[in-house]
């Protein structure tokens, strides 16, 4: 298929837009799953997804409207996974059944799914974080032990891009930036995310495929991991469930702490890297097949190629306008990434 033949598929099909509220929608919810919500339900946002908040006689519970990109395998496959995971004593929501006994319905082109609201607070604090990061290992634990389901080996979407996939990937969304760029920004990201998959090749970072690969969370990040006073109450949202090495899923939180605000005033390479060296202990405290060598000197490799996830992404836009933006958003780690992948050693020893 032409670029041009799949950016005209891409425009001609809405599977990859997020659902739009409506009356109808409201409608069908509230009859299926016999809810006598007070009000309207408020939408809760979400990146992928239209989450909606009913509010039942003192109990809220929360309608996950999946794009249509989410088929009814890789749902059941959601489900049985999530079952899993809550059957092991991990704090995963149970699936609420509809007024006939179905785990989810169909509604226009999505289908919905209806969990009890858990509220709290997102994981942002360093204390938090590693508590996290302990019970993101517990539940790598679990999924070790888990046969890929159908449905569940690859997402339509996700914060992960393989080794194996990156250098294409990388290479196809920069020709996709270079047919829209007015800019010397955006053609510097397209330089700058060249020369980063260039040089996780040449660093050996398709190493990695040969690690043991198991399903993984996928998006272990702030609102999708809740506490409550002290405590960590839940996690949430497996829509980015795949397959891959458990460091893909290590790498992602390691390269949101460092982008966000939690380690603002560390600002030496040196202090960071040890701040995040605490987050990878703290993660292998709750394994039970601990973190091997091999696997600790990929690490850095692996962190340095998780913001090229954006080109998985960018390939899925269908208007210029949200390629530019899913572009615009990884941009300002793209040189720090750069930086490891073209000398990792000093990342290795503090890893190691």
């Amino acid at each position: 298929m032409s670029e041009r033949e799949n950016n005209k598929m891409l425009n001609d099909h809405d599977m990859y837009h997020r659902p739009v509220n409506s009356r109808h929608l409201i409608d069908t919810i509230m009859s299926a799953y016999a809810l006598t919500s007070v009000g309207d339900p408020i939408d809760l946002g979400g990146s992928s997804n239209l989450n909606l908040l009913f509010s039942e006689r003192g109990l809220c519970q929360v309608a996950r409207i999946y794009r249509e990109w989410v088929t009814r395998e890789r749902l059941q496959g959601i489900q049985s996974i999530r079952a899993t995971l809550r059957d092991a004593g991990l704090p995963f929501a149970q699936t609420r059944l509809s007024a006939d006994g179905h785990p989810f319905i169909h509604c226009v082109n999505w289908l919905v799914e209806v969990e009890p609201f858990i509220g709290g607070q997102d994981m942002t604090t360093w204390t938090q974080l590693k508590d996290g990061m302990q019970m993101l290992g517990r539940i790598h634990t679990v999924l070790s032990r888990v046969a890929v389901v159908p449905g569940t080996r690859r997402a339509p979407a996700a914060n992960h891009i393989d080794a194996a996939d990156a250098l294409q990937t990388t290479l196809r969304a920069c020709k996709s930036i270079r047919s829209w760029a007015s800019s010397e920004e955006e053609e510097r990201i397209a330089s700058l995310s060249e020369e980063l998959a260039h040089a996780l090749r040449d660093a050996g970072d398709v190493a990695t495929m040969q690690l043991p690969r198991q399903l993984l969370h996928g998006d272990f990040w702030d609102n999708n991991v809740k506490f409550r006073d002290g405590s960590l109450m839940a996690v949430l949202d497996l829509d980015f469930m795949e397959e891959g090495t458990r460091i893909d899923d290590l790498a992602l939180v390691l390269y949101y702490t460092n982008s966000g605000s939690t380690l603002a005033e560390l600002h030496s390479p040196g202090e960071r890297m040890q701040a995040l060296r605490e987050l990878i202990d703290a993660y292998d405290s709750g394994l039970e097949r601990r973190l091997s060598q091999e696997e600790r000197a990929l690490l850095p490799l692996v962190l340095a190629r998780t913001p090229l996830k954006y080109a998985r992404h960018l390939l899925l836009c269908s208007r210029v306008t949200e390629q530019r933006a899913v572009a615009l958003a990884e941009a300002p780690e793209l040189e720090w990434a750069l930086s490891i992948a073209t000398f990792a050693a000093p990342w290795q020893a503090a890893f190691r």
